[in-house]
């Protein structure tokens, strides 16, 4: 506990920064390096050169991709909830390969509509973090769920360190494929006229962010195998859409004015919304260590800019229960 004390005094004692530590004797370091390097969990949320196993499961309302909130922000339904059970292998070179299944409950059961894998690369030292991941989605067989309608999912960030507000970029970039069928019926030269048109909507986004950070860490709050890390964020997002819709019918090449009326009804050719100032937004990240264990809430607020008829706010939220293993 005294560490702990001695933790908490220097961060207090540091009015810019609480990693500035040229006023410490060297025992004070002496006590912190051994806080650094002796637990496990340490090890890991430090990025040593170990590679290990991550279990967790997590629930929230975030949908569209795994590491762009700036895309999440962007789904219509913010008010159901996802289960989501994920499986990763993280190799001491950076290199990184994980599992995700997604589920929703249905008439009052768990039932899996889509799944995602996701390999990455981080890299870090003493002054950068940087990472780059791709996540492929792929529908299950439940078909009373909407999945997300980005099937590929790139996205690359780097931090600075070195100071104690920490700036970051981050980039992004989906796109994918969805396909709906819908029955119509109308009448036609004194007919009804059954009709089942078929919906291919294409759909891309781009988005770029930028934010600032600042991480504070505790050790040893409750006993010697436990750690505390707090990590609030403010962001500003930027991006650019576009999507295409095409009809696919037995008519749709041949009547003019079937044409004509599933244009109307439904849409048809490309739309794109120019790349421009999109949303701020602020995260809030706090996750809990217990020896291998871990537990890791995440809120994430974002206001929309641009005029708009619909609600400005979106909010997203998780919680992440996980274990490791080397």
């Amino acid at each position: 506990m005294y560490r702990l004390l001695l933790f908490l005094i220097c961060l207090l004692s540091a009015p810019a920064a609480f990693a500035q530590l040229d006023s410490l004797s060297k025992e004070d370091r002496r006590l912190l390096d051994s806080m650094f390097n002796n637990d496990e969990f340490i090890k890991l949320m430090m990025k040593k050169e170990k590679s290990f196993v991550d279990v967790n499961i997590g629930m929230g309302n975030r949908l569209f991709s795994i590491s762009n909130n700036s895309l999440n922000a962007g789904q219509s339904q913010t008010d159901k909830i996802y289960y989501k059970p994920s499986v990763g292998y993280f190799h001491k070179s950076g290199l990184a390969i994980a599992l995700s299944g997604y589920l929703a409950s249905d008439n009052g059961k768990l039932k899996s509509y889509q799944y995602a894998v996701s390999p990455s690369y981080t890299f870090s030292n003493k002054k950068f973090t940087a990472g780059i991941s791709y996540t492929r989605f792929f529908e299950d067989s439940v078909e009373s769920f909407t999945a997300s309608p980005f099937k590929n999912d790139f996205f690359a960030s780097a931090t600075y360190k070195k100071t104690w507000l920490r700036p970051a970029i981050a980039v992004g970039y989906a796109f994918g494929k969805q396909t709906e069928y819908f029955d119509t019926s109308f009448w036609f030269f004194n007919r009804v006229v059954h009709l089942r048109d078929t919906i291919t909507t294409k759909l891309s986004a781009f988005s770029l962010t930028l934010s600032a950070s600042h991480q504070w860490n505790f050790y040893e709050l409750l006993g010697k195998k436990d750690a505390f890390q707090l990590q609030p964020a403010v962001l500003l997002n930027a991006g650019s859409q576009r999507w295409n819709i095409a009809h696919s019918n037995s008519f749709f090449g041949r009547r003019p004015v079937i044409q004509n009326y599933l244009k109307q009804r439904f849409g048809d050719g490309s739309e794109s919304e120019k790349f421009n100032l999109q949303s701020v937004a602020l995260s809030v990240l706090a996750t809990y260590y217990y020896g291998r264990f871990y537990l890791q809430p995440q809120l994430y607020l974002d206001y929309y800019l641009p005029t708009t008829t619909e609600k400005r706010l979106t909010s997203l939220f998780s919680l992440t229960a996980g274990v490791t293993f080397d």
